[in-house]
């Protein structure tokens, strides 16, 4: 078994007073296959109810790991189909306890998330808003999540470049989020994984305070732990410009020899 090395940073920033971001980081075999888990949620919301979403999304989360994927497993139900769905159940769980949650303390609040879990050789990513993942393989480097935002919808329809999107006023305006609508459009990703792949994923408090370039350039050293990774992306804000929230995780198969991996 070859498991996984991860590391992840997670704090206020220079400005907010509060760090209403969550992040998740797991990892484990579960029926003889290696497993993990990574999330990060961005909440949103006055008074602390941001910080309460996201913190409730980590805990279903872990309660997912925990309880109801090793069940599924066991009942034998391992097919791909069968992840996605399990994944996406938990989501709209989630989203229809916040939507509640909303309603009975007459409040605004939501999250975004983003979710990347891995299990034997196939991964399967759920995003919801602005937070992003990033893969490096091979030497391309891309993010793989679709922003759920008006910004990023006006650059898809061709309204807007991705250069006026940067510096638009409008781009923290999300389109989706957990505890928006009723019902949650999920973009989700799944497939087969390559040896030696890098992922991060962050909240905008990183990828609207550093460059693509920037981030591709510090994933790429090969000879950085995870942890060096993830202490240089945040180092790469400087001081008193980290506007927002930040939250950062690096993740990558653990180094070893490439033939050994399967």
């Amino acid at each position: 078994m070859a498991g996984f090395s991860y590391w992840t940073i997670s704090d206020a920033g220079d400005v907010r007073a509060e760090n209403q971001d969550s992040a998740l980081c797991l990892t484990g075999e579960v029926n003889g296959r290696d497993a993990a888990l990574f999330l990060v949620a961005d909440g949103m919301g006055g008074l602390s109810y941001g910080a309460s979403v996201s913190s409730y999304i980590r805990e279903q989360f872990l309660r997912w790991w925990k309880e109801d994927f090793p069940s599924m497993v066991l009942a034998g139900r391992t097919e791909r189909e069968d992840i996605k769905e399990l994944l996406e159940q938990e989501i709209w769980d989630i989203n229809q306890a916040v939507l509640r949650f909303k309603r009975d303390n007459h409040c605004r609040a939501g999250s975004t998330l983003s979710l990347l879990f891995l299990y034997g050789n196939e991964y399967y990513v759920e995003n919801l808003g602005d937070s992003r993942i990033y893969r490096l393989r091979k030497g391309v480097f891309e993010q793989i999540t679709e922003d759920q935002s008006l910004v990023a919808q006006m650059v898809r329809e061709k309204r807007l470049t991705k250069e006026e999107a940067i510096h638009s006023g409008k781009k923290n305006i999300l389109t989706m989020c957990i505890g928006m609508f009723q019902v949650p459009q999920i973009f989700s990703l799944q497939g087969v994984r390559e040896w030696g792949e890098v992922y991060l994923l962050c909240s905008d408090g990183l990828y609207n305070a550093v460059s693509e370039m920037e981030i591709r350039g510090v994933l790429s050293h090969e000879m950085l732990s995870c942890r060096q990774k993830a202490e240089q992306l945040r180092q790469l804000i400087s001081k008193g410009k980290a506007l927002d929230n930040v939250s950062v995780i690096v993740a990558e198969e653990k180094k070893q020899m490439e033939e050994a991996w399967t």
